[in-house]
């Protein structure tokens, strides 16, 4: 269950990155340095705290950080709380009862490891000329594509070019941006008649339709954007349709899309129903974290039950099963082997190291999504060069 903290930054308009910025670090490799964003989210969603900087430290700095942002002390007071409803009003879903502690715990009693640099001794012991995590998407052949993947890549690519209502959803770090990243690529690279609509707004809680309707206008027009709402939506009309019959497909695309308002969610159903004849003028596609399920789950949101029930959902998983196959691409691509860096036992120790548990049910929940993944393996690559170990093996990982 989330913290009231989290409530307490959005009302605010305070981002977790900057809270996050504003919590430094006590030991470790990242002592001195603000928390990453995993961390922050695991304190704010989850209540898990890191292991080498204390919690009542973490809670001292947040409450002077809230104080000289004006925060109201009966707001810092309460920020420790779990918050049965969250930041936006949408209502957290109930869970068992639990003892005592976190929600969660990971089975190694550690917390998930933070971004780190993979060291010059690291690249010299693997022989390594560059990071395979840094930069690492240059091209669709860079990108990892499981089933699953496989499968939502297609379902985006086909949304786009025949007018369909997507919702792709996925933790910190899924893979989310990389598949839009392909698909745009994709549409470029296969010269496919299809127009990308991609509002810019940086703050996607304050998008609104009419932000929506001028990126229409601005991306498939060089006319001028109208005035008036009623002007905007004939304007919007003619010009789709206009491009359509000229052969064209178009997708509006909103990263970020957990963070819209409901009546932002409710107005797409309108975008989306503008047609000529048969044919729909206008692609949707979503792209946020697993809050937006909670958002298009019509039990929280009956009052946009319209648009939820025409919304298709695609969520990327963990990798669990295929992290072998991920791990032996990226090192390909830059000329090594997976058994040059992996010891047999190393894989099933990196899947008991981002596995959380439960506590009270024994309920496993898995981490393994890629960007988790690359931050520990960089990590077990420092160590293995730091002690002179060959290769990454169980024992390394658990020692990270």
């Amino acid at each position: 269950m989330p913290l009231k903290l989290k409530g307490v930054l959005f009302r605010h308009g305070i981002q977790q990155s900057e809270w996050a910025a504003a919590i430094i670090q006590r030991g470790g490799r990242n002592g001195g340095q603000g928390l990453s964003q995993p961390t922050a989210t695991q304190i704010l969603s989850w209540g898990i705290w890191p292991k080498l900087t204390p919690a009542h430290d973490i809670k001292a700095q947040t409450e002077a950080f809230l104080r000289g942002k004006g925060v109201a002390d009966e707001l810092i007071a309460s920020a420790w709380e779990e918050d049965e409803e969250d930041h936006r009003g949408v209502a957290t879903p109930k869970k068992e009862p639990r003892t005592s502690g976190a929600e969660f715990e990971y089975e190694t009693d550690t917390h998930l490891p933070e971004v780190e640099m993979l060291t010059q001794q690291a690249k010299k012991h693997f022989s390594l000329f560059r990071d395979p995590f840094v930069d690492d998407v240059q091209g669709p052949e860079d990108v990892f594509l499981a089933g699953e993947q496989r499968y939502i890549r297609e379902a985006m690519f086909q949304t786009a070019k025949h007018g369909g209502f997507l919702a792709v959803i996925g933790e910190s770090g899924a893979g989310k941006s990389t598949l839009r990243r392909d698909l745009v690529e994709r549409i470029q690279r296969e010269q496919a008649p299809i127009t990308v609509i991609q509002p810019a707004s940086l703050d996607k809680t304050r998008l609104t339709a009419e932000h929506i309707a001028d990126a229409i206008v601005g991306d498939i027009s060089q006319e001028p954007v109208k005035r008036t709402r009623e002007a905007k939506a004939r304007h919007i009309q003619k010009l789709l349709t206009g491009s359509s019959r000229a052969g064209n497909s178009h997708v509006l695309i909103i990263e970020e899309a957990h963070d819209l308002s409901v009546q932002t969610l409710k107005y797409l159903k309108r975008f989306w129903e503008l047609e000529d004849g048969f044919r729909k003028l206008l692609a949707i596609i979503l792209i946020g974290q697993p809050e937006l399920k909670n958002k298009l789950d019509e039990r929280q949101n009956w009052e946009a039950r319209e648009v939820i029930r025409r919304c298709e959902i695609a969520e990327l998983m963990p990798l669990d099963r295929d992290l072998e196959a991920y791990l032996a691409m990226k090192l390909k691509r830059i000329g090594r082997e997976v058994g040059q860096v992996f010891a047999p036992d190393a894989f099933d120790a990196i899947r008991a190291r981002l596995t959380l548990t439960r506590r009270g049910t024994h309920q496993a929940v898995s981490m393994l999504y890629p960007l988790v993944v690359n931050n520990l393996v960089v990590k077990s690559m420092n160590l293995a060069a730091e002690i002179g170990a060959e290769t990454i093996s169980a024992d390394v990982v658990k020692g990270v």
